[in-house]
């Protein structure tokens, strides 16, 4: 029995030494926008919605998270497809279109009219892992303003570089 314990242990251990510490930056589209706990529990995924809302009671929502690869030759848009096949058993009337179909760096879009919500998402490559971005609209106009103005935000998260001994307020750690 203390075998099993020190090697389960041993395991949480390795993996918690293997977090990833990417970190975003990125400008939100306007103020108020503040950090929720994930709606499915995560952990890892760092959530933001607009100002007077809540991650049980949502119109719009921001996700960022990392997957760490043991496979280096999983490209970033091999993560989205994956991501993509887990939206569709929640949201089966989908087709998604892609904005962008680079294996480094992939964007696509998406609606379900049966669901009334609408998703941008992007993956890229970063330091120690695969970061995915992704934009839900409960409530989408189904404008292409809306799919235009997002798809601008989200191709604009790049990875921080640190320069300098000032640090930018507009970071998100991973």
């Amino acid at each position: 029995m203390k075998k099993i314990f020190l090697i389960l242990m041993g395991l949480i251990i390795i993996q918690n030494a293997s977090c990833a510490k990417d970190i975003l930056q990125f400008d939100f589209p306007n103020s108020g926008w503040h950090k929720v706990q994930s709606p499915d529990g995560v952990a890892a995924k760092q959530c933001y919605v607009p100002i007077n809302q809540s991650s049980e009671n949502y119109t719009e929502m921001l996700i960022f998270y990392e997957r760490i690869l043991k496979n280096a030759d999983i490209s970033p848009i091999a993560i989205l497809q994956k991501q993509l096949g887990k939206d569709k058993t929640n949201f089966t009337d989908i087709y998604p279109q892609y904005i962008k179909k680079d294996l480094d760096n992939a964007m696509v879009t998406w609606c379900s009219e049966q669901k009334n919500t609408c998703s941008i998402q992007r993956a890229f490559q970063g330091k120690e892992g695969v970061v995915v971005a992704i934009y839900m609209n409960k409530m989408p106009h189904y404008s292409q303003n809306m799919f235009s103005q997002w798809s601008n935000i989200l191709g604009q998260i790049k990875l921080y570089e640190p320069q300098g001994e000032n640090k930018p307020n507009n970071l998100i750690e991973l």
